[in-house]
């Protein structure tokens, strides 16, 4: 076999795998688009824009205004500390950060509605002055606490990664600290900074359990109504759209803004920005500063449901489902890591198809899990209508898999909703292997795929390993697509957690909410380590 074909083996398997990641991720969405043009009008989305569908957009803008503005306020502040302060606690709080992301926003409401309502210990603490977690600024705030490390990790790295010149130069002409920061850096963070928001911001529009247990109905709530008690597809599928609108509209501001915006030293040099060295006093504020988000978004939700879950007997089915959460999180994870890692080696190649397929597979993440599962359903569907005609014909009966979707479905809609997660960790790990390294390997006569296995997985398995367990732990947490797909009597933790909190028994709740994000820790604390030390090599410390 000749070198040359050698070479072309790899790039065309994994251009087809990209391509199959890209129709995974994009056919629900297409599938949604077309059952919502080409289905029967019916009555209840009519029944629907008259009633509460100004409620549903009206809370939904509120929760995502609430959600991003906390967020982008708590991760800008804490990314510029640890980027550009020296104080106590300082390199285990830059990663220690990260670790709200696994506690899923509707345990953390579990949590805080317990501690705030009527009776609840904050509530007699405080002679019921302080407020109850609940409406749209309630979900707004529990969205805020867990998913500020989207803006925190982007702001960290590009606080860190800012010339010096600009804030030097605004310094030498009277600016103080503060006006030198607001003038140079936080313009130049800026497209960072709002591709955090916008993560933030599609996060709690498609959340279902948070909105519904805090009493804030959103779209997402509409749309499983639609679906679980109207029974309409088209009806859930039009208000799928609705979603997808939106998220076009948040990402393509962001891609705007990003295209926009400069974020690097006009004079090519990169001196970079020297750390302040806080006093003690400035020393101990900031970690403090540091502790409160961490501990709003996972010490306390996390310490009260540990209690609950001490004087309740645990739920009886918590075994089955505790399985089914891992089996299911795990096989997804596997699966999209590969597809990313696949697409990430297609990139490599900066083909037209390759950027297409990375593209459309970027297009499920922007999506909601309702959504997601809305599209898995329509697309079971026609299949269903394919096939049932000749399979009735052969055998009398009708075909049984695509009725009842079962776990297959389930990893469809997942793999659709976070295949895309995958392909970013995976394209910068790949990026870490210099083409010398393959010219090298090909020089001492090693074939492609020895070079893989022996020179590239080496360098890239961290980062491959932090995808896979980056969409493992999305996984466990997402609950709307769960809720829609599922076949009967197969629960899963967060299954299990809101049926309980929803029958305002929250006890049995608490542990099945509490395993989420335990199970969740380990492996970010993995990928948060993981970041640390990629950042640490490439002399971002």
């Amino acid at each position: 076999m000749t070198p040359a074909r050698q070479g072309g083996r790899l790039p065309d398997r994994a251009t087809a795998l990209a391509i199959l990641a890209a129709l995974v991720c994009a056919a629900p969405v297409f599938a949604v688009a077309w059952i919502a043009v080409t289905g029967e009008t019916g009555d209840y989305l009519a029944h629907l824009a008259r009633t509460r569908l100004p409620v549903y957009l009206v809370n939904s803008a509120l929760v995502a205004a609430i959600a991003a503005g906390g967020a982008g306020l708590i991760g800008t502040v804490l990314g510029w500390l640890v980027a550009r302060t020296e104080f106590p606690g300082r390199a285990l709080f830059s990663w220690v950060l990260i670790l709200p992301l696994a506690v899923p926003a509707y345990v953390a409401a579990y949590a805080w509605l317990d501690l705030s309502q009527a009776g609840g210990p904050l509530h007699a603490a405080t002679a019921g002055l302080f407020p109850t977690v609940r409406g749209a600024w309630g979900a707004g705030l529990m969205f805020a606490l867990v998913l500020y490390p989207y803006v925190y990790l982007l702001a960290r790295d590009t606080f860190t990664g800012q010339s010096a010149d600009a804030y030097n130069a605004a310094r030498t002409l009277g600016a103080g600290p503060f006006s030198a920061f607001a003038r140079t850096s936080l313009p130049m963070a800026r497209p960072a900074l709002a591709a955090g928001l916008a993560l933030v911001i599609m996060e709690s529009l498609a959340d279902y359990g948070t909105v519904s247990y805090l009493g804030a109905p959103t779209l997402s709530i509409g749309l499983v109504r639609a679906w679980s008690g109207a029974g309409s597809l088209v009806d859930a599928a039009r208000l799928s759209l609705i979603l997808v609108a939106v998220a076009l509209i948040v990402f393509g501001l962001e891609r705007a803004q990003r295209s926009r915006a400069r974020s690097h030293a006009a004079s090519g040099r990169h001196r970079p920005a020297p750390r302040f060295h806080l006093s003690r006093t400035q020393g101990l504020a900031a970690a403090l500063a540091c502790l409160i988000p961490l501990a709003l978004g996972l010490i306390v939700p996390l310490a009260r449901l540990g209690w609950l879950a001490l004087n309740e007997q645990p739920a009886p089915n918590l075994l089955p489902a505790s399985w089914h959460s891992l089996t299911l999180a795990a096989i997804s994870a596997v699966l999209a890591a590969g597809l990313g890692l696949s697409t990430a080696y297609a990139l490599r190649g900066r083909t037209f198809i390759a950027t297409a397929s990375a593209r459309a597979a970027g297009l499920g993440y922007a999506v909601p899990g309702a959504v997601a599962a809305v599209g898995v359903i329509a697309i079971l569907s026609g299949t269903q209508a394919l096939i049932d005609p000749a399979w009735q014909s052969f055998t009398g009966e009708v075909f049984p898999v695509l009725l009842t979707g079962g776990a297959a479905a389930l990893i469809f809609a997942y793999l659709s909703r976070f295949a895309a997660a995958a392909i970013g960790p995976s394209e910068a790990a790949l990026a870490r292997v210099t083409p010398a390294l393959d010219g090298a390997a090909r020089t001492l006569g090693a074939t492609r795929g020895e070079t893989v296995r022996r020179v590239h997985w080496p360098l890239i398995a961290a980062g491959i390993t932090s995808a896979g367990l980056l969409v493992f732990v999305e996984v466990l947490k997402e609950l709307p697509a769960t809720m829609i797909l599922r076949p009967f009597n197969y629960d899963t933790l967060a299954i299990i957690a809101h049926n309980y909190a929803s029958d305002e028994r929250l006890g049995e709740a608490a542990l099945p909410s509490l395993l989420i994000p335990l199970v969740a820790l380990l492996p970010m604390i993995f990928v948060a380590r993981y970041l640390s030390r990629a950042r640490s090599s490439s002399g971002q410390v």
